[in-house]
């Protein structure tokens, strides 16, 4: 390294969008890929213009054909309920009704993920972006990649500070981002009192944990790519909440679903099982619901990749810009990747993306022209 580098801590999907921007201003970067926590993105668009720009500019470092694709607003998943529809608080023309239904019926992790108002770019879905991104820093030369592992010694000083990692590499910083999971902070203590402001009132009961499963299939899907799909699952005896599978088709030959749970679900294997076991089903009643096929889904999975982030994702809570120590700055997915893009363009001065609106309507027969008879 030719000069003092910036420290990436974490292989959160934030993590790969931050370092896109910090190469772009030709920084030296040594990427410690942390506790390896991590999700795909949950839904195949953000949450906001700003979110969205960050994207867009984060990619078009290293390739403009995304400057190419229409740009658009609107509401870009669909519920299952006797097939894929828009979900039920869209059905007001009223702006604020449709807010205050999404949030009476909607789970607050899934909130996260879903809106009222969602943005995307046609055809260039976050996980595609991220994809793309990691390959390129696959062989970058600014970039010194570190395994999974621990930190052994931190120094913070007035202006960046001096770290030691368990591969042996000790190096001087001059800025430190902590991309990894808020939960692993505590084992950081120096990182989590300097970090603290920008935490916010975080709390153990704010937090939630996430089960991802990425299915790869036998064959392409003929299902949308830039749609994201709500699958109610059935509740278990004793449970007062309703909640949801949430995924997409990243690609014609790949899926992402993901089943958010409370900490205290998460304690014993048999409970996760659990919900591995009927975020399946759901996925096999909805997807064959039109072919009488309980089992349609299954059939078409040749492999599966499980992921589990205990304690990941932090609810009622966003984290802040530092007040303190500039040089030390928290950009983790654990707030909601939309909210992760958001302080990034803050930070790099990216502008929010300019966007198309089409009616609701218009939405909805543009994405139901695009699915397969079958699941209508």
């Amino acid at each position: 390294m030719s000069k003092t580098p910036v420290i990436v801590f974490g292989d959160s999907s934030a993590a790969v969008f931050l370092i896109s921007q910090l190469l772009k201003r030709e920084e030296e970067v040594v990427w410690a890929k942390g506790t390896g926590a991590r999700l795909m993105p949950v839904m195949p668009y953000l949450k906001s213009e700003l979110a969205l720009g960050a994207m867009l500019d984060s990619y078009s470092v290293f390739s403009d054909e995304i400057l190419a694709q229409p740009v658009e607003k609107g509401c870009f998943h669909r519920v299952f309920k006797k097939g894929f529809k828009l979900p039920p608080y869209m059905r007001s023309s009223n702006v604020d009704a449709q807010l205050e239904a999404f949030n009476e019926s909607v789970w607050k992790p899934e909130q996260l993920n879903l809106g009222t108002s969602e943005f995307r770019i046609r055809g260039v879905s976050p996980a595609m972006a991220e994809d793309f991104l990691r390959k390129v820093f696959e062989t970058h030369p600014s970039i010194t990649h570190l395994s999974v592992g621990p930190i052994v010694e931190l120094e913070i000083y007035e202006h960046g500070g001096e770290v030691q990692f368990a591969s042996g590499l000790k190096t001087k910083f001059k800025q430190f981002y902590y991309c990894d999971s808020i939960q692993e902070l505590k084992h950081l203590p120096k990182l989590g009192t300097v970090m603290k402001h920008q935490m916010g009132s975080t709390k153990s009961a704010n937090r939630m944990s996430a089960l991802q499963v990425v299915f790869s299939h036998k064959d392409e899907m003929p299902y949308p790519q830039d749609t994201g799909f709500v699958i109610p699952m059935n509740r278990d005896a004793g449970e007062e909440f309703d909640r949801d599978v949430l995924g997409y088709f990243t690609d014609s030959k790949r899926s992402v679903w993901t089943v958010f749970m409370k900490v205290d679900e998460t304690e014993e294997n048999h409970e996760i099982m659990k919900k591995l076991r009927k975020l399946k089903q759901s996925l096999n009643r909805a997807f064959g619901a039109e072919t009488d096929s309980a089992t349609e889904f299954s059939r078409t999975v040749e492999k599966e990749q499980v992921r589990f982030e205990s304690a990941f994702l932090v609810i009622d809570n966003h984290s802040k810009p530092s007040d303190s120590n500039a040089d030390f700055v928290l950009m983790t997915d654990s707030f909601g990747f939309s909210h992760a893009l958001e302080t990034l363009a803050n930070l790099f001065s990216i502008p929010a993306m300019e966007f198309e609106t089409a009616s609701a309507d218009a939405q909805s027969n543009a994405i139901l022209e695009d699915m397969p008879t079958n699941t209508l």
